[in-house]
């Protein structure tokens, strides 16, 4: 079967399913009368687009079944810098379901999960601009259908302790914060530096593994895990590969968290250190442009993330001003980017009435491996000319959400790369983007 229609068939069947659960025969409830239709207010102002199916998404969750899905878009063009201006269009589908495992089958608090997800579409960042860090975030991943997660998590020793086991992605609890998809550049809402450098796996690829949480106190809480690498799962033919076939090794993240609440207002605060470290046996950035290529065995790399709310509109609600930081490192041998330093403002809950959207304005900093940029050299110096030497690149973001109903929102953009791909004969670049999404 070809990737349009094995695309089109998953789509289909999960379509399929939502209309026959809406439409299961059951009994009428009281208090909604059988032809009564919910009106446009309602509508607008409920939590999915599809609605409650006349009860039976409320029914069904009570029951333990929760179903999801999504549509996102991002479109971004560039009228001005990179290699040629251009635009492009993106998308993702996402369908899943969470099974309460203690209301179905009597297991205490545990449960499963699984999601499906198709990609489609062009990356403005590798058609026109030339930049290593894409300005559309799901952009990638092999632009294809395939099994996203298929999970246990387990609840322990009083909720204390967290263990997940089966298909996911480290990006699910290492390195990671909701904050960071308020942009729609792939460095903020990607860590896409972690990725780059190492076999990190980020949503939608999954991988086997596992990890698990446990909560030294109400603020201080560690977590490690173990992560199959395998390149080969990216690719479009693999949506489904479950096989370990070309894996190269395992990644073993770890992070120590500190969530405190400041001052006498309790100011939510998130403080992340981790690292990790991949066994994979991996080219070495030194080895000479063109020329033999050695192979480093291991890379490794560690990270500290922030964020602290320093303003909130009034007590008990999130609404308010967020600032956050990242700083990453990895081994310059294997390593990418060596460092990525990033430094953000997130304002939610904008005007008055508009308690829902959110205002974003970010930066970030991405130096090139250092033994890479020396072999780039040594190679100009034999040859002047002949290799681009890279340095960093910078991308700077300012957004508007704006949260149109519950389950739709829109996310004008605007962005602008320094130095794309590091280099200086690639000339700036100012990207004009927009994020729809839709939660089904």
């Amino acid at each position: 079967m070809s990737g349009r229609r094995l695309r089109g068939a998953v789509v289909a069947l999960w379509w399929a399913i939502l209309g026959a659960t809406a439409m299961q025969s059951r009994p009428a409830r009281a208090d909604v009368p059988e032809a009564t239709e919910p009106g446009l207010s309602s509508w607008l102002q409920g939590q999915y687009m599809t609605g409650d199916w006349r009860g039976t998404r409320s029914d069904l969750e009570a029951k333990g079944i929760t179903l999801r899905g999504h549509h996102i878009a991002e479109s971004a063009v560039n009228p001005v810098g990179g290699l040629r201006q251009g635009a492009a269009y993106t998308e993702q589908i996402d369908a899943g379901a969470d099974f309460d495992l203690e209301k179905l089958i009597g297991v205490p608090k545990a449960s499963l999960h699984v999601t499906f997800t198709q990609r489609a579409g062009q990356s403005l960042a590798a058609n026109a601009i030339g930049s290593y860090i894409s300005v559309q975030e799901i952009y990638g991943a092999g632009q294809n259908v395939r099994l996203a997660q298929l999970s246990y998590e387990q609840l322990l020793l009083e909720d204390r302790l967290r263990i997940k086991l089966g298909w996911l992605h480290a990006s699910d609890d290492f390195a990671t914060s909701p904050i960071y998809c308020y942009f729609q550049n792939n460095g903020f809402c990607g860590q896409i530096a972690i990725v780059v450098n190492s076999g990190f796996t980020i949503y939608p690829t999954g991988s086997w593994g596992g990890m698990a949480k446990v909560s030294l106190s109400d603020e201080i809480y560690f977590q490690t895990g173990v992560y199959e690498v395998n390149p080969t799962l990216a690719a479009p033919a693999n949506g489904f590969k479950l096989g370990i076939s070309g894996a190269t090794g395992v990644i073993m993240p770890a992070q120590l968290g500190w969530q405190p609440r400041l001052g006498s207002a309790g100011l939510k605060g998130h403080y992340r250190l981790g690292g990790y470290y991949d066994t994979s046996d991996v080219p070495y950035l030194g080895s000479p442009p063109g020329g033999p290529q050695a192979t480093a065995r291991g890379r490794w790399g560690f990270y500290g993330q922030a964020d602290q709310m320093i303003y909130r509109t009034a007590p008990g609600t999130d609404r308010g001003l967020t600032a956050f930081a990242v700083i990453a490192y990895g081994a310059p041998g294997t390593a990418m980017l060596e460092y990525i330093g990033q430094l953000g403002l997130l304002l939610r809950g904008t005007f008055a009435g508009r308690d829902d959207d959110s205002i974003g304005l970010a930066v970030s900093y991405s130096k090139v491996s250092s033994t890479l940029a020396a072999a780039q050299n040594a190679a100009n110096a034999g040859a002047p000319g002949s290799v681009g030497v890279q340095s960093a690149e910078t991308t700077i973001e300012l957004n508007y959400r704006a949260q149109v109903t519950p389950w739709f929102s829109l996310m004008p953009n605007v962005q602008y790369v320094i130095r794309p791909n590091g280099v200086t004969t690639i000339p700036n670049a100012l990207v004009l983007g927009l994020q729809a999404k839709l939660t089904f």
